[in-house]
């Protein structure tokens, strides 16, 4: 509940940005280096990984501090449900122990070297979670609601502006193609670049340029529509 309390915080004071920033095609620019946003880099993520297929269980605990906020975060854009989220980040890093040796294997670091960088590994898994309970959602009754879900929506206060918008924003972004969906919120939510995109989802670029470039459009469209209703 601790950790639910403290992402729902976080993700009210961000609310107004992030919509903005994910229907905005201009060039990301770099972050402070106290970013919030853990960092890909070979001598913490892909070593504590190695570490982890050695058996150290301090390294894993490790990479769950470092990216559960991240994870909950990409799920949530997706499902619009904090219980669900924490699920889903709790499943992907169970798989991802199951499948340290596998990235031990694969990872080929050496001489500086690094082929599998653990975001593309990371994120590989996570969308096959996502993916995974979609497919249970396909399968549970329509009126299969939760009570707590229904009551979720009021843990926060919201200015009611910002909210028909996000509202409306959630709304569309759910909507959107599975693949639109997941290589947006990639891009501008995780800050990966179109290579590592394309690896996480085993598609080439030109692909996923396609999909954000729907997904921009039919972000932007919404928007616009809701703004004129204002």
């Amino acid at each position: 509940m601790r950790a639910r309390s403290i992402w729902l915080k976080e993700n009210g004071e961000r609310k107004a940005q992030v919509y903005q920033q994910m229907t905005n095609p201009q060039k990301q620019t770099p972050q402070a280096e106290d970013d919030e946003k853990p960092r890909d880099t070979f001598d913490e993520d892909a070593l504590l990984m190695l570490q982890c297929a050695e058996g150290s269980e301090h390294a894993f605990r490790m990479l769950v501090e470092k990216w559960q906020r991240p994870l909950m975060n990409y799920f949530y854009r997706s499902c619009s449900n904090a219980h669900t989220s924490e699920d889903m980040a709790q499943q992907t890093f169970v798989n991802l122990y199951r499948g340290r040796f596998s990235y031990a294997e694969h990872a080929e670091i050496s001489d500086g070297a690094q082929k599998a960088k653990f975001s593309t590994f990371l994120f590989h898994i996570a969308r096959n979670v996502l993916i995974t309970e979609h497919r249970k959602n396909l399968r549970r009754p329509a009126d299969a609601t939760d009570p707590a879900d229904m009551e979720f929506g009021s843990d926060a206060p919201r200015e009611s502006a910002v909210s028909e918008l996000e509202e409306i924003f959630s709304a569309t972004l759910e909507k959107l193609p599975e693949n639109q969906r997941t290589a947006i919120l990639l891009l501008k939510q995780q800050e990966l670049s179109y290579e590592e995109i394309a690896d996480i989802m085993k598609a080439n670029i030109q692909s996923v340029k396609t999909w954000i470039f729907r997904a921009r459009a039919a972000l932007r469209e919404a928007l616009k529509q809701a703004e004129g209703l204002q």
